[in-house]
C-alpha cells in the first residue's frame, strides 16, 4: 500500500503541470513528456532575464491559440535545467524552439518576438504553404484535378495581399494552395481586375471570389475555414464543435430528404449560401433525420415539430431564433437579415411530451406551452424545477397534493417546469433551490420566496390566497383552514 501510494506521488509530479498554457517541463518529467508528445513548441527562459520576461506573455497567447487547435506547449527554466536546454542546443534566452520526432528533430525561431510571428513560423516548418502556378495550363489542368483547391493571383512577390496568403497557406497541412503571377490572369480566367483570391471546388457550380479592398488575417482565416467544405455543410461532430464550443453564428436546417418539401427547402438555402458573403463568418448547415447526430441536435435546439425547419444559433448555440415563414428565397433572405440584426423571432428549448400533464391537478409546461400559460389572463401557480436534483423530485407530489386542495376551493390552475430540458422566456435564476412564481394575468407574477428545498405547505397557501385574484371557498363540512 505504501509503494502504492508513493509511486503515485512521483507519477504525478513527474507529469507536466500547466501554467497559463504553457505545459512546465523540467529534468524529472522531460523523458515522459517527449514521449508522449511527437510535436511541441519550447519556451526556454531564465527567470531573472527581462527580455524572458517580455517576451513570456507573447508565448502564452501562441501557447492558448495553439491549444485550441490541438498542438502543445511547454515551457523549460534553462538556468536550472541545463540538460534540457543542451538536448535542444540552446544557449541564450529566450529561445523557442519547435520539436519534432518526439525531440529528436529540433529547429530554433528566429523570427520577431510576437505571438502571430510564433506561430506562423511554427506552421511553415510542418506545411509546405503555397505552390507557384506559371502557366494558364496549369492553373487549368489543376483545377480539373482539385476537389478544393485556393488560388491567389498576383502581380509579383510584392503584393502585400499574396504575403499574407503565403504565410496564412502554411496553417492548413490538409489544403490545396496556389499562387500565380502571370500578367492579365484574371481576364484570361474570367475574373474581375480586381479580383485576387478564388476558392475552386467541384462540389459548387461556380468558384467563390474573395473581394475586400485589403486582405485581413481574419477574414482571410474566415474565407478559408467557410470554403474548406461545400457552402451548405452537412452537420458533424466538427460542425457542432464550431458552433458549441467556438461560438459560430449558425443557419441550421432540419431536414427530411424524402419529402419533396424538404428538398426545396434545401435548394432555397444552399442558392442563398452561394451568393452569401464570407465576411459574417456565418456557417450554414444541414442535418438530415438519417445523420445519427439528429436526435441529439434536435434536443440541443429544443425543437420536435417535424422538417423542415430553420434555426439561427448565437453565443455557443445559446441563443436560439426560429424561422416560421414559407421556404422562399425572399424570406429566407429577410429572416437572416433579422437574425444578424438580432430582430428574429427567439426560440425557447422545448422538451417533446406525451403526456402533459403530471397529475390530474397539475399540468407540466414546456418551452412552448409555457408562453401561453404566462400571458394568459388566468392565475396561474408555475413550480419551477431542475430534474437532476433528487430533492427537487422529492418535492414534486407534495405540490401536486397542495394543487389538488387549491382547485377544489379556486379557480387557480397549478403547472411544473423543467429547467433543465425547457427554456422559458422570462426565467433566468439560479435553481439550486426550486422556485415558485404565481402569475396573475399579462406575465405579471409575484415570487414565492424560500431558502431551503422544502416546501413549507401553510406558508404557500396563504401566499396563494393574498396574490391571487380568484375568491377562496371552502363548503367542505368541518373543514379547517389548518387542512390547507
Amino acid at each position: 500500500m505504501y509503494f502504492q501510494i508513493v509511486l503515485s506521488i512521483l507519477i504525478l509530479y513527474a507529469q507536466a503541470k500547466e501554467e497559463n498554457d504553457l505545459h512546465v517541463v523540467f529534468d524529472k518529467n522531460s523523458k515522459q513528456f517527449f514521449e508522449k508528445n511527437e510535436i511541441s513548441m519550447i519556451f526556454f527562459y531564465t527567470p531573472q532575464c527581462g527580455h524572458c520576461e517580455r517576451f513570456q506573455p507573447e508565448v502564452e497567447k501562441a501557447a492558448k491559440q495553439l491549444k485550441e487547435e490541438g498542438f502543445v506547449f511547454a515551457k523549460v527554466d534553462g538556468h536550472n535545467h541545463k540538460d534540457i536546454a543542451k538536448q535542444f542546443e540552446v544557449n541564450g534566452f529566450p529561445s523557442v524552439i519547435l520539436s519534432q520526432e518526439h525531440g529528436k528533430k529540433y529547429k530554433k525561431f528566429e523570427g520577431p518576438r510576437t505571438s502571430d510571428s510564433v506561430i506562423m513560423w511554427m506552421y511553415e516548418q510542418l506545411n509546405q504553404g503555397t505552390k507557384e502556378l506559371k502557366t494558364i495550363q496549369q492553373i487549368r489542368d489543376q483545377i480539373s484535378s482539385s476537389q478544393l483547391m485556393f488560388l491567389y493571383m498576383a502581380e509579383n512577390e510584392e503584393d502585400r495581399g499574396y504575403k499574407r496568403y503565403k504565410d496564412y497557406s502554411h496553417a492548413y497541412g490538409n489544403l490545396e494552395f496556389y499562387h500565380t503571377f502571370i500578367e492579365n490572369v484574371q481576364q484570361e480566367l474570367g475574373f474581375g481586375p480586381t479580383d485576387s483570391l478564388v476558392a475552386y471546388k467541384k462540389y459548387d457550380k461556380s468558384p467563390v471570389v474573395y473581394q475586400p479592398k485589403q486582405i485581413k488575417v481574419s477574414d482571410l482565416k474566415a474565407f478559408i475555414e467557410t470554403n474548406w467544405f461545400q457552402r451548405l455543410q452537412e452537420y458533424n461532430e466538427d460542425v457542432a464543435k464550431k458552433i458549441f464550443k467556438q461560438d459560430r453564428s449558425t443557419l441550421i436546417l432540419l431536414i427530411d430528404e424524402t419529402q419533396m418539401k424538404d428538398r426545396n427547402a434545401h435548394d432555397a438555402l444552399k442558392s442563398i449560401s452561394l451568393d452569401h458573403p464570407h465576411e459574417d463568418h456565418l456557417l450554414f448547415i444541414k442535418c438530415s433525420v438519417t445523420n445519427q447526430l439528429f436526435p441529439e441536435l434536435q434536443k440541443q435546439i429544443g425543437d420536435f415539430t417535424g422538417t423542415p425547419a430553420l434555426f439561427g444559433l448565437q453565443k455557443y448555440g445559446v441563443y436560439k431564433y426560429k424561422f416560421n415563414s414559407a421556404f422562399t428565397k425572399q424570406n429566407i433572405d429577410q429572416f437572416i437579415l433579422d437574425f444578424k440584426n438580432g430582430k428574429a423571432q427567439k426560440h425557447y428549448k422545448s422538451q417533446k411530451l406525451d403526456n402533459t400533464n403530471y397529475s390530474q391537478h397539475v399540468e407540466i409546461l414546456t418551452g412552448n406551452s409555457y408562453q401561453k400559460v404566462i400571458n394568459s389572463s388566468e392565475d396561474w401557480v408555475i413550480f419551477y424545477y431542475n430534474s437532476y436534483d433528487s430533492e427537487h423530485l422529492s418535492l414534486l407530489p407534495e405540490f401536486a397534493e397542495i394543487a389538488k386542495l387549491i382547485t377544489q376551493i379556486s379557480k387557480v390552475k397549478f403547472a411544473i417546469a423543467d429547467v433543465t430540458q425547457n427554456e422559458f422566456s422570462d426565467f433566468s435564476d439560479p435553481t439550486d433551490i426550486y422556485k415558485i412564481r404565481l402569475y396573475k394575468g399579462n406575465k405579471n407574477y409575484a415570487k414565492f420566496i424560500q431558502k431551503v428545498n422544502k416546501i413549507q405547505r401553510d406558508r404557500l397557501i396563504t401566499f396563494i390566497k393574498e396574490h391571487s385574484n380568484y375568491e377562496f371557498h371552502d363548503d367542505r363540512k368541518g373543514a379547517h383552514h389548518d387542512d390547507l
